[in-house]
């Protein structure tokens, strides 16, 4: 029997040649997607299953007064994160339950264990179990220890501890409103912890090991681990010596006169060194929100008034008047001028703050009276240009640029924009607005033979290396310093508010032989949202340093809404001359023999 030829028809040979090269095409294009398309994105995800990333977060620097004082440190505690999924392909494993889990971890760290529990569910926004959440931090070293020992006898591998720190102020509600607070990232929030976040802050560190299948760390393989950088120290210029008298009296101002507020700013005339800034009341750097719920309320308690709010300042204004008029030559110490109580301004009476006047007075008598006709003639005579020239150029208009958050520039009339009248309440302390701060560095820069300096808060930036040597990173930069008057003029106007606190208004902050230079002011609140001020509601203030011809230190002080009498020569004056007596005793200075 002859063998039959089997015949293959070609359209089969065909057909499976097609079949198998689409096959071959189908797979070839899966690899291309799967090998480069999605190559780094897959390899990313294989990667992470069998790595564990710890971030090392880096100790925050301390701040610290001008002598090395604490004054904010940094703890160090730990926060605990744990990885939902592995947890979930734990219990599988080793036949356990999740209420389980929940019962061993709350039990070590002291936590209620519904809160716990209800944790262990998590996902992210596409259902899955969240790989790294937080379950708690700022945990003390005796519950992590707890933990550690049910993470090595249970095998909870799912469990991740690392380095956390705490803010801590030991001195409670001291500087408050100028230190600020961080938040639960160790960020700062508001204040010098704001300001110089990134040099406090540090720069975090890594660690990476690889993983079993078990969610182990394999023994042999490499770690690889980036020490993190701590941050570095802020030392400010802040006495807290001087901090300390400088609340005292305020906390005492703020009893005696029932007022709404107090603020005090002590600073060195010289250089704009702020040795203590109060505002009261105050608040607990450790417990900030001190139970307040309601947000507008807490940040009305963390508002900073010393350099976040303006006001009116009425006749402490007048500083920058008179320098403008004896600079610019429009008068001279012999002028004379005369007060009837009141002076009409386009058919508008302006009154003086003493209604039947002061009669005739020389230059000197309308800064110790604080007459207001007196200065709104001087304010004539400059006129609007050369006035707002000078009201700019002792810094008021624009942020003095203090090392605080959220200064208040303040509120000049432009020069185009001013009438007369506007003139006229301009040149004694009304229509325009400036802040606390503004206010001081005006006195300083004639305290300081007519230069302007930075108000500032710090002194230097320091880093500290492993070993606890230090070095000087940073140290603070004038960027603003101008000569704003001459120096005779300068030295003039402060022998003239020497006067004016020995003789004139402000003679209730005199003390025998400490040379102080002053001015009072007393301002009507306006009217915010409207026109005009609120009746009865006042800002009494002094401005002074001493001694006025070598100034060591100068104080502003506000009392805002006192009750009863509002002058500023009788209710600010008195707390000026406790805080001169109890500074210049504290740094054991006689200004007599220096």
């Amino acid at each position: 029997m002859k063998n039959k030829k089997i015949k293959i028809k070609p359209i089969r040979v065909k057909s499976t040649f097609i079949i198998f090269s689409l096959v071959f095409l189908l797979l070839s294009i899966q690899l291309f997607r799967r090998m480069v398309l999605q190559g780094e994105f897959l390899g990313n995800k294989a990667e992470q299953q069998f790595l564990n990333e710890a971030k090392i977060s880096p100790k925050r620097g301390s701040i610290l007064d001008r002598n090395g004082r604490e004054l904010a440190v940094s703890g160090d505690v730990y926060k605990v994160n744990l990885d939902l999924l592995a947890m979930q392909e734990y219990c599988v494993r080793y036949n356990e339950t999740k209420e389980q889990v929940s019962e061993e971890i709350s039990g070590a760290l002291g936590m209620d264990n519904d809160k716990v529990l209800s944790m262990l569910d998590k996902t992210d926004n596409n259902g899955r179990l969240l790989r790294g959440m937080t379950l708690e931090r700022k945990i003390e070293k005796d519950k992590i220890d707890k933990l550690k020992e049910v993470r090595k006898t249970k095998k909870y591998n799912f469990m991740i501890i690392e380095n956390d720190s705490t803010r801590l102020y030991p001195n409670n509600n001291f500087l408050a409103h100028a230190l600020g607070i961080v938040d639960l990232e160790g960020e700062g929030v508001f204040g010098l912890e704001k300001y110089y976040d990134k040099e406090l802050m540090g720069v975090a560190g890594i660690r990476i090991a690889e993983l079993d299948k078990n969610a182990s760390e394999l023994p042999y393989e490499d770690v690889v681990y980036t020490e993190a950088i701590n941050g570095k120290d802020v030392i400010l210029s802040v006495d807290e010596s001087i901090q300390y008298i400088a609340q005292t009296v305020a906390d005492k101002a703020l009893k005696d006169t029932k007022a709404k507020g107090v603020t005090i700013i002590v600073t060195n005339p010289k250089n704009g060194e702020v040795l203590a800034m109060v505002n009261k009341p105050d608040f607990n750097l450790n417990d900030p929100r001190m139970g307040i719920v309601d947000n507008e309320k807490l940040q009305q308690l963390w508002r900073n008034k010393a350099v976040n709010d303006v006001f009116e300042p009425g006749s402490t204004f007048k500083i920058t008047t008179i320098s403008a008029a004896l600079e610019e030559k429009v008068t001279f110490l012999n002028d004379d001028f005369y007060c009837k109580g009141f002076t009409v301004v386009n058919g508008t009476k302006v009154n003086c703050w003493k209604p039947e006047g002061h009669g005739s007075e020389k230059l000197i008598d309308i800064l110790e009276n604080s007459c207001n006709p007196g200065f709104m003639e001087l304010g004539r005579r400059l006129g609007q240009e050369r006035l707002n020239k000078y009201i700019y150029d002792f810094g008021f208009g624009k942020p003095a640029g203090i090392d605080l958050t959220g200064e208040a520039a303040g509120i000049i009339k432009p020069t185009d924009q001013m009438t007369a009248l506007d003139l006229a309440t301009i040149s004694f302390g009304q229509t325009d607005a400036a802040s606390p701060i503004q206010i001081l560095a005006a006195l300083n820069t004639i305290m300081n033979d007519g230069v302007y300096s930075t108000p500032h808060l710090m002194k230097e930036v320091v880093g500290v290396d492993k070993n606890g040597g230090t070095s000087v990173s940073k140290p603070y930069e004038e960027k603003n310093q101008r000569q704003v008057i001459s120096k005779d003029t300068a030295n003039t106007v402060a022998k003239m508010l020497e006067e004016t606190v020995s003789k004139g208004s402000g003679k209730q902050a005199y003390v025998e032989g400490l040379g102080i230079a002053g001015k009072t002011g007393t301002a009507q609140k306006a009217n915010i949202g409207g026109k005009g001020y609120v009746e009865g509601k006042f800002i009494s203030s002094f401005i002074g340093a001493a001694p006025y011809d070598n100034p060591k230190v100068s104080v502003f002080v506000s009392i805002d809404e006192p009750e009863g009498e509002h002058f500023g020569g009788i209710i600010a004056s008195p707390v000026a001359k406790e805080l001169f007596q109890q500074i210049f005793n504290q740094m054991g200075i006689n200004p007599l023999k220096e």
